[in-house]
């Protein structure tokens, strides 16, 4: 089993969770628990592949050999995901994915449908590409969030939506949908005519009992309105490298698509970022994200754990996919300013601010975003700050 104890400064890697810290929090005496990156080494096998690489005194224009996109045919499938070479497409990361999708599906003055609390992204790239942004939020009930498909089908009809930006598994939450809701929301996206663009980039980050369905996988007609997006990026510590993909089974679809990212000058991934793909996503990269997920299951248990001892009037949102928990202190705070001030100045914690996953829905107010993803000694140290700023949030 890989160890994943081991604390490792990023001090001199100019990290962005690091160096924005004073910008953001407006002070460095905190741990960021933020940016939602690891601070765990990338895999051993994969710093091999690319240390092998660099032993070749060239690295000059490289085509994409096809050994790439068969490691990407291979990992979808343990998804029962069937994909081919032809429906693949590369972007630079998940996130330029998602916007060259709305300017390639969408005119401006569109609209383009979410559901928030979503990723912060989604909120600004209708409105960055000038189109109308749609809001159907999520519905929070019993602490987990839930579709309103009345509500959802409504939006479409009322505001004539043209896109649909999904995120499965949800973020910030790590909700794991369930099949039976995916086709749902597909069967109202086929009545409709909308195009689907499916964020699955936590996807390979799901814990024991639940099971990620790719939206593209439910049927030859669901996977004709689709682009999946994905990125071995969160599963393995590579958001520096800028490694995405778009899965899109129409040729239509994919057409457009290709265009916009010839406007773009986008047309394959970096060097590195096909050596890393090609590790990742190998025998290797299957057991090492499973050790990965007894790790951050651990994790989670011990912020749980806290949490019920000392804030156990605060609700996390267990995730079912990724290293990220949704806290609820609603029942402790009358504003996010006072949250907000607890958490950097008492906890000194910097957490994401859950109003900026809201957009006009206010689900993110009294919310915050924990990024479990560090070693056990940063953890440990974590959870004791909580504990001895308790006593300045409770009411």
């Amino acid at each position: 089993m890989f160890n994943f104890n081991q604390a490792i400064s990023r001090a001199g890697t100019h990290a962005e969770k690091y160096e924005l810290c004073h910008k953001v929090f407006g002070t460095n005496d905190l741990i960021p628990m933020w940016v939602a990156d690891m601070d765990l080494p990338t895999p051993p096998f994969i710093l091999n592949a690319l240390k092998s690489r660099l032993n070749h005194p060239l690295l000059g224009y490289t085509l994409t050999p096809d050994s790439v996109y068969q490691a990407i045919i291979k990992w979808q499938a343990q998804h029962h995901y069937r994909v081919q070479k032809s429906q693949i497409v590369f972007t630079h990361n998940v996130a330029n994915g998602f916007f060259m999708a709305v300017a390639a599906f969408s005119q401006p003055g569109d609209t383009v449908l979410v559901q928030p609390p979503i990723y912060p992204p989604f909120l600004k790239a209708p409105s960055l590409n000038h189109r109308q942004l749609v809001e159907a939020p999520l519905s929070l009930i019993n602490h987990r969030y839930e579709i309103d498909f009345e509500a959802f089908e409504q939006s479409i009809v009322d505001h004539k939506v043209k896109l649909f930006l999904f995120c499965n598994p949800q973020n910030p939450s790590g909700r794991v949908w369930l099949k039976s809701e995916l086709e749902q929301l597909g069967a109202i996206c086929l009545k409709h005519g909308v195009i689907i663009i499916s964020d699955e980039i936590h996807s390979d980050l799901v814990y024991t009992g639940k099971k990620h369905t790719p939206m593209a996988s439910l049927s030859e007609e669901v996977a004709n309105i689709t682009i999946t997006l994905n990125s071995p990026g969160k599963t393995f510590n590579l958001g520096g490298l800028q490694i995405g993909y778009a899965i899109i089974a129409n040729p239509i679809l994919k057409k457009d698509y290709l265009a916009i990212c010839q406007q773009n000058a986008i047309d394959s991934l970096n060097l590195f970022g096909q050596i890393a793909l090609e590790a990742a996503y190998s025998q290797q990269g299957t057991q090492w994200k499973e050790d990965l997920l007894t790790y951050f299951t651990q994790n989670i248990d011990k912020l749980e754990k806290c949490l019920s001892e000392y804030l156990p009037k605060v609700k996390m949102m267990r995730p079912e996919a990724s290293y990220l928990a949704w806290l609820d202190f609603r029942e402790y705070v009358a504003s996010q300013a006072e949250l907000k001030e607890w958490l950097i100045f008492k906890a000194k914690l910097g957490l994401n601010d859950g109003e900026s996953f809201a957009g006009s829905s206010g689900l993110g107010t009294s919310f915050m975003r924990i990024n479990l993803a560090v070693s056990a000694a940063t953890l440990e140290k974590a959870l004791n700050q909580l504990k001895q700023a308790a006593p300045y949030l409770k009411t």
